[in-house]
């Protein structure tokens, strides 16, 4: 066997060889996964981006992208840290990883129609999912976030009013099953509110017809044309209301007697209050007294929240309610363990094609995850992940006309192993 030692490190002489070793074993699992839900034959049939046949196909574009955001890639240049990577080819069942280059090319070839594509294959492939869920509730929770960009030469990429240079896509969450029913790129200096409805209609096209519905929202979505949709399609709703004047004296005028113990230094209470031109709604507050420096005062500081929920209590409806906050950590997973914040390229729709594919990703992890790993993984992130499973030593032989993926005996999670490979053996091909 030629080996050339090219240096030494402590007692180690450093050399390089030609064995089929991997760093990344547990991304096979994710690889069965989306092949019995037959993903790369429908990303080929419903995705055509490319303009002449020869090259990858678009299910390994579009695919080299979700498994580089899963491993820890940030950018498009990381694609060449697995490309690095001898086995992992093989565990993918692709001849090649895709190159950066390659990758920009594909994404700046997307137009609108392109984008819309791509979109419906992410709805039918949720589709596909929905048998192997067991969800009694749909829970939408919806916020947007600004994904800061280091220059306003990005189509799209403007700066807010609060200094900020970026986009501000908007994000619908199943909070059940972390699942993102959808995202929408918007410009940095754009308002959520002009298409909350549009935008929760969008995310019912993905979401399951038959549960009961709920949605939680901050005061970007406290809009009367949102109220009025929830209502009229019943959905049990709680948004963060904006604390016009009114509502401020309305909660001023409130007797001590209303307002109840919500934990330690925190009161709530409720009020009906009937902003200007609407019919009175029920309102939760909640209070705590804080020092204002400026006035050398005490003051109470207020969370207000519009909701229909008429059976629970005023401290279940606040709690309900701020359940909502887990979508920040969801998006900070969106941005910092997937990768995704910054966009690769200068054009617009390249972009949006871009934060189309990291749903994909995130959504290929919450169903890996909620169907194939056991309970305590649900919560974990895809960090934890990542450092736990897929981020895995291996080797892969060849004997007997048979492949052999060898991990090590001292391998502390390979529990979690053997359970994925039951349920994956249990599984039958997926189709539409």
């Amino acid at each position: 066997m030629n080996t050339t030692v090219i240096g030494k490190a402590c007692n180690f002489q450093v050399c390089f060889r030609d064995d089929r070793l991997t760093a990344h074993a547990g991304i096979v699992l994710v690889r069965d996964f989306i092949d019995h839900l037959g993903v790369p034959q429908l990303l080929d049939e419903e995705i055509h981006v490319k303009q002449r046949e020869r090259g990858y196909p678009e299910a390994e574009n579009i695919l080299s992208l979700c498994w580089n955001s899963l491993l820890g890639g940030n950018c498009l240049l990381d694609l060449n840290v697995l490309r690095s990577d001898p086995g992992l080819p093989q565990l993918l069942g692709v001849d090649q990883i895709l190159a950066p280059t390659t990758a920009g090319e594909f994404l700046r070839a997307f137009d609108l129609g392109d984008v819309t594509d791509l979109q419906r294959v992410n709805r039918l492939i949720a589709a596909r999912v929905r048998p192997l869920q067991k969800s009694t509730r749909l829970t939408i929770d919806l916020d947007p976030s600004l994904y800061a960009q280091c220059s306003q030469r990005k189509e799209g990429s403007r700066m807010n009013y609060k200094g900020e240079v970026g986009y501000y896509p908007l994000f619908a969450f199943w909070a059940e099953e972390k699942e993102l029913l959808q995202t929408h790129l918007l410009r940095g200096n754009a308002r959520a509110a002009p298409k909350a409805v549009w935008f929760v209609q969008q995310a019912l096209k993905q979401a399951p017809p038959d549960l009961p519905r709920f949605l939680r929202a901050d005061s970007e979505f406290y809009t009367w044309e949102l109220i009025d949709f929830c209502e009229t399609h019943d959905f049990t709703y709680a948004i963060t209301a904006d604390q016009t004047v009114g509502l401020r004296q309305a909660l001023t005028d409130l007797p001590e007697p209303v307002w109840k113990r919500y934990a330690t230094g925190l009161q709530v209470a409720e009020l009906w209050f009937a902003p200007s031109g609407h019919a009175a709604h029920r309102y939760i507050a909640k209070r705590q007294s804080i020092f204002n420096k400026k006035s050398q005062q005490q003051e109470w500081r207020y969370h207000v929240v519009i909701t229909n929920d008429l059976k629970r209590s005023p401290k279940k409806v606040m709690q309900w309610a701020l359940g909502r906050c887990r979508v920040e950590n969801l998006i900070k997973e969106h941005k910092n363990d997937f990768g995704f914040e910054k966009m690769p390229t200068k054009k617009y729709h390249a972009n949006w094609a871009w934060l189309l594919i990291g749903q994909l990703a995130w959504n290929l992890l919450a169903w890996f995850n909620r169907c194939c790993l056991p309970e305590p993984c649900h919560k974990l992130t895809l960090g934890t992940l990542r450092h736990r499973l897929f981020n895995v030593a291996g080797k892969i032989v060849h004997q007997s006309r048979q492949l052999f993926l060898v991990l090590s005996k001292e391998n502390l999670f390979r529990d979690w192993w053997v359970f994925a490979l039951k349920r994956l053996a249990q599984f039958q091909p997926i189709s539409p």
